[in-house]
C-alpha cells in the first residue's frame, strides 16, 4: 500500500531546491521616490491640488468685461399699404386755391395771361393726379447677416463676484491641507511597511539564531547520552525545544515574506529587500514646542481653515443677495449695411438692479451662512487642539521607545553571556538542560524587544513627522549619524 507523502514537507523540500530569486536592495529614500510613482493617496491629492489653483485662476479677474461676436442670419418679409386718396385730395384742393390765387399776385397787365395760365393748369391737376392710385400695396422679403459685437462688465455686485473668488481660493486651501493629509498618511503607510518588514525579518534572523542554538545544544547532549552522562530523558527534551525553535522559524520566516510582499503592493518593487535597518537616533528629540510650533503646516489644520474660509465666502454671497448690482453693457453692429433700418448701430448703456422681494427669506440665509461660519471656526480650533495632542503622543511614543531601546541593548548583552556561560556549564555537568533553554529564550526575547522597540520609535517618529506637517524629514532621521540600528543577518 502507498503512502501518501506529506503535503508541507514536500513543498518545503521544493521551495529548499528551487533557484533562489534575487532580490532588489530597496533604501528607505528610494522606497519613498517608488512609492510616488504609484496610485496612493497623495497622487490623487496632488491632482485635486491642480484642479483647485486652475480653478482659482479661472476666476480670479470677474470684473472684466465679458466680450462676445455674434451673427444672426434673419430672413423677412414686410408688407406696408398705404391709402393716397386723402392726400390727393388735399393737394388738389391746396393747388386749387394756390392757382386761383395767382393771378393776384401779378400786375394788371399781366393778370388775365396768368390767369387764363393757372385755368389750364387747375383743369389738367386731376389727369395729372389720376396715374397715381388711391392704395399703394409694398411687400419687402430680404435675408440679412447680422453681426454684432456684445460687452456687459459688471461694475459692483454687492459682493457676489469677490465671494466666488473667495470660495475659489479657500479650495486652494482645502486642496492643500488634503495633499498633506494624503502625504502624512502615505509617509505613516510606508514607515510601517517597510520597517514592518525589517522588524519580521528580525524577528526571523533572532528565530532562526535560537534555532541554531536549539540544534547545538541538542548535539552536545547526544554527544553526552553516547557517553552514559545524562539520561535519554534530556535527550528527548532537547528533541523537543528543537522541535518548537523549529515551529517558530518557520512560522517567523512566513511573516517576513508576506511583510515583504505588502511592501511590494506599496511601492512596486519586485521582491524588495529593505536596505535601511531598523534605527533608533540616540540624540533626544528636540522639545514639544519646537513641534507644536511647526503645526500650522498640518494637515488637519489647514483642511480646517479651508472649510473657515469658504465659510466666510458663503456668508459673503448671501449678504449679496440683500444689496443692488450695477452693470455696463455695449453693443455695435458690425455690418451697418446689412442692418434693419429700426436697428441701432451701436448701444452703450447700464443697468442697476435693485432685489426687492424674494421667495428666499434673505435675512435668514445671511442668518444660516453665519451660524456656518461659527461652525467652521469652532471646528478649526478643535483641530488645532487635536492636532496639538496627536503631537504630544507620538513624541512621548517615540521618546519612550528611544529610551526603551537603550535599555534593551544592555539586555541583549547580557542575555548572550548568559547562554553561553550556560552552555558552558552544561557541557561541564554543572548545569542543567532547562538552565540552557531558558537562557536561550531570555536572548531571543530580549532580541525581539529590542527590535520591537525600534520598530516603535520608527512607527512613532514617522506619526510625529505627520502630526506636525514635515513627514519629508523623516529619511533624514533614517540616515542621520548619531542612530543605533539593528541590523542582524
Amino acid at each position: 500500500m502507498n503512502r501518501a507523502v506529506p503535503l508541507v514537507p514536500t513543498l518545503m523540500l521544493a521551495l529548499a531546491a528551487s533557484p533562489a530569486v534575487a532580490q532588489t536592495a530597496l533604501d528607505y529614500r528610494t522606497a519613498e521616490t517608488a512609492m510616488e510613482a504609484t496610485p496612493t493617496g497623495t497622487v490623487a491629492a496632488e491632482a485635486d491640488l491642480r484642479a483647485a489653483e486652475h480653478q482659482a485662476k479661472a476666476v480670479a479677474h470677474l470684473y472684466r468685461p465679458t466680450v462676445t461676436a455674434s451673427a444672426s442670419v434673419i430672413a423677412y418679409e414686410k408688407s406696408l399699404s398705404l391709402d393716397l386718396t386723402g392726400p390727393k385730395e388735399q393737394f388738389l384742393g391746396d393747388a386749387q386755391s394756390y392757382l386761383g390765387g395767382l393771378p393776384g399776385q401779378y400786375p394788371p397787365v399781366y393778370a388775365d395771361i396768368v390767369a387764363l395760365i393757372a385755368g389750364r393748369i387747375g383743369q389738367a391737376l386731376p389727369g395729372l393726379l389720376a396715374p397715381i392710385p388711391d392704395q399703394y400695396d409694398y411687400t419687402q422679403r430680404d435675408v440679412v447677416v447680422r453681426p454684432n459685437v456684445t460687452a456687459i462688465m459688471p461694475l459692483y455686485t454687492g459682493g457676489a463676484l469677490e465671494a466666488v473668488s473667495d470660495a475659489a481660493k479657500a479650495q486652494v486651501t482645502l486642496a492643500q491641507g488634503g495633499r498633506e493629509l494624503a502625504r502624512g498618511a502615505d509617509s505613516v503607510r510606508l514607515a510601517e511597511a517597510y520597517f514592518g518588514a525589517q522588524l519580521a525579518r528580525q524577528l526571523e534572523v533572532s528565530s532562526r539564531q535560537t534555532l541554531a542554538s536549539a540544534e547545538q545544544h541538542l548535539g552536545n547532549v547526544r554527544a553526552m547520552e553516547r557517553e552514559g552522562v545524562v539520561p535519554h530523558s534530556l535527550t528527548l527534551e532537547a528533541i523537543v525545544a528543537r522541535d518548537a525553535a523549529q515551529r517558530a522559524n518557520d512560522r517567523a520566516r512566513r511573516d517576513a515574506d508576506m511583510a515583504e510582499l505588502a511592501l511590494t503592493r506599496l511601492t512596486g518593487t519586485a521582491n524588495p529587500a529593505p536596505s535601511t535597518p531598523l534605527f533608533v537616533n540616540t540624540t533626544p528629540l528636540p522639545p514639544l514646542i519646537a513641534w507644536t510650533g511647526d503645526a500650522p503646516r498640518n494637515g488637519q489644520i489647514a483642511v480646517a481653515e479651508g472649510a473657515e474660509q469658504l465659510a466666510a465666502a458663503g456668508e459673503r454671497a448671501a449678504r449679496a443677495t440683500m444689496r443692488p448690482s450695477v452693470y455696463a453693457f455695449g453693443s455695435v453692429n458690425a455690418v451697418r449695411k446689412q442692418s434693419l433700418p429700426v436697428d441701432p448701430d451701436w448701444i452703450v448703456g447700464a443697468t442697476v438692479q435693485i432685489p426687492l422681494f424674494s421667495a428666499v427669506n434673505r435675512r435668514e440665509l445671511v442668518s444660516a451662512a453665519q451660524a456656518r461660519r461659527e461652525a467652521a471656526r469652532l471646528r478649526a480650533a478643535d483641530a488645532r487642539t487635536r492636532t496639538e495632542g496627536e503631537i504630544e503622543k507620538t513624541w512621548l511614543m517615540a521618546d519612550n521607545a528611544r529610551r526603551a531601546f537603550a535599555s534593551i541593548a544592555s539586555s541583549v548583552a547580557a542575555a548572550e553571556e548568559n547562554l553561553r556561560v550556560k552552555q558552558i556549564g552544561f557541557r561541564e555537568g554543572v548545569g542543567t538542560a532547562a538552565e540552557v533553554t531558558d537562557a536561550r529564550t531570555a536572548l531571543g526575547l530580549a532580541r525581539a524587544q529590542r527590535a520591537a522597540a525600534a520598530y516603535e520609535y520608527d512607527l512613532s517618529l514617522a506619526a510625529l513627522l505627520a502630526a506636525s506637517g514635515q513627514s519629508e524629514r523623516f529619511v533624514d532621521y533614517a540616515e542621520a549619524p548619531d542612530r543605533q540600528t539593528v541590523d542582524e543577518r
